[in-house]
């Protein structure tokens, strides 16, 4: 009888964890930046020189969105992101960005520069 009610108690709880379980499909892209925006809510958009096939969001050139609370991201992690960024903007590297291509946000979650 135990077994039943742990059993039925599961059940009629998995809708309520299960809806607050998301899922994304991590996409890699590595391109120079174009352009950095910052946004009055606090997000960042990032576009790049080469564009990635997997965003599917309708800007020209695609926008790429740093965000609070999206893909993982806290406030510690956008501001250290955001340094990287510019940082690769102004000498001109290449960077490497780990984006959800599930959502047409293209909401970044981590990144690198190369400087060899």
């Amino acid at each position: 009888m135990k077994t039943i009610t742990q059993g039925l108690l599961v059940y009629l709880l998995m809708p309520f964890f299960g809806s607050t379980v998301i899922a994304s499909t991590p996409t890699w892209h590595s391109s120079k930046i174009k352009r950095v925006y910052p946004l009055a809510n606090g997000d960042i958009v990032i576009t790049f020189q080469e564009q990635s096939s997997a965003c599917t969001n309708g800007n020209s050139p695609k926008y790429h969105y740093l965000a609070v609370a999206q893909n993982g991201v806290t406030a510690e992690g956008l501001n250290n992101m955001l340094s990287v960024v510019l940082t690769a903007a102004t000498t001109q590297k290449a960077v490497n960005i780990n984006f959800d291509a599930d959502t047409s946000a293209c909401y970044i979650n981590r990144l690198y520069v190369n400087f060899e």
